[in-house]
């Protein structure tokens, strides 16, 4: 039997009935809304992401002129409306649904689910930006920050929240959900001794970068075998009533662990992984460069830069709408089986999106790599 979907239906399968359905009566996202639902409004943002559609006039056109499987015929008025007024909780909520269906994995070489928590800033300036981003503006970022956790063996995000840009990292890390057995790797924005000590007491663990400041008690050096490996040692955490006066929490041992760097000053790390070897703690960190790479990948090839409207919700509801696309676009590229990289496959899809019998336009790999790639991606931050 034939396949009469198109590339585009066959992505969007992860995307049940139900699902809508439940986001619909969840968020109430249909009210007053007859001439755009929910999923056809979806559906659109995810076409507008994949083709990376610059306008509302340039969407609108693009849509109506072929048959890929959006039912309803857009109009920019219409989808501006929307854009504006549909609660963008009904987009994060279909995209918390799909990373739901990612399978707990542990990393083959840790033999631990090792996820990377870090923010990217989204710049927002100009007048209509400025009526609700300047309040919360920062010295360096106007508009908002997007925090993401990365597991880093199914490469791939599991948790995405925006917040204003004056919120640190460390106060968003403080409500993150925390799970037993699981390694987390943050880099300094994330520094606060209390959290670390409910990461820990949560049986949990973390690999971060100590302060040159850090007021510390060394309490036992280990042998190190590594030219990489500069120490390895045991140590507490000196002070009690750190700066602004509030009670020190943490009261077990920590480890040391210093790491060679070329022309660069040595990296120290600090961890409560005490069994692990200290060059596999050296390269939990430098793993963190993928979360890196995974800001650069949808910053180049999705649209999260330039946005189709000025208000806050309409905002929120493409960047739901470009991670949405990121998964579609990874879940579609593991069902097909597919040897290409995320980025060819995007490629591939972007040019067959109206094609129908999606599983005979098989996808083959390049004769050589693409130009400007590297075999050699982790570097130390």
């Amino acid at each position: 039997m034939r396949n009469k979907d198109t590339v585009f239906q066959n992505i969007l399968k992860p995307i049940s009935r139900k699902l809508i359905q439940d986001c619909i009566e969840r968020y109430q996202s249909d009210y007053r809304y007859e001439k755009l639902n929910t999923f056809e409004h979806l559906k659109t943002m995810i076409y507008a992401q994949i083709n990376e559609i610059k306008s509302l006039r340039t969407l609108e056109i693009a849509i109506n002129s072929q048959k890929i499987g959006i039912q309803t015929k857009i109009k920019r008025s219409t989808l501006s409306d929307a854009n504006k007024k549909r609660p963008a909780e009904s987009f994060f909520y279909v995209l918390k649904q799909l990373i739901c269906m990612l399978p707990r994995k542990k990393h083959a070489e840790m033999k631990k689910v090792i996820r990377i928590l870090d923010s990217s800033p989204i710049q927002l300036r100009g007048d209509d930006y400025d009526r609700w981003t300047k309040q919360h503006a920062t010295r360096h970022i106007q508009g908002l920050k997007l925090h993401i956790e990365y597991d880093l063996a199914l490469n791939s995000p599991v948790k995405a929240v925006t917040s204003p840009a004056n919120v640190s990292d460390v106060s968003m890390g403080k409500g993150w959900p925390i799970i037993t057995d699981t390694v987390y790797v943050f880099d300094k924005g994330y520094y606060d001794y209390n959290w670390w000590w409910s990461i820990n007491q949560k049986q949990a663990y973390f690999v971060t970068r100590l302060k040159k400041n850090a007021a510390i008690i060394t309490e036992k050096d280990k042998k190190v075998a590594n030219g990489e490996i500069l120490r390895d040692c045991h140590f507490r955490i000196s002070k009690k009533v750190p700066r602004g006066g509030k009670q020190m929490e943490y009261r077990d041992t920590l480890r040391l662990v210093r790491v060679k760097r070329e022309d660069k000053h040595s990296l120290v790390l600090v961890t409560n992984l005490k069994d692990m070897p200290a060059k596999k703690i050296a390269d939990l960190y430098k793993a963190r460069w993928e979360i890196e790479l995974f800001f650069k990948w949808i910053k180049q090839n999705l649209r999260i830069k330039k946005f189709l409207g000025r208000s806050e919700n309409a905002i929120q509801i493409q960047i739901a709408s470009a991670l949405i696309a990121y998964l579609l676009i990874q879940l579609f590229k593991m069902q097909s089986g597919n040897p290409l990289s995320l980025r060819l496959t995007l490629t591939w899809v972007r040019h067959n999106l109206s094609a129908k019998r999606a599983r005979r336009n098989k996808l083959r790999p390049p004769t050589c790599p693409p130009s400007g790639f590297s075999q050699n991606r982790g570097v130390y931050l």
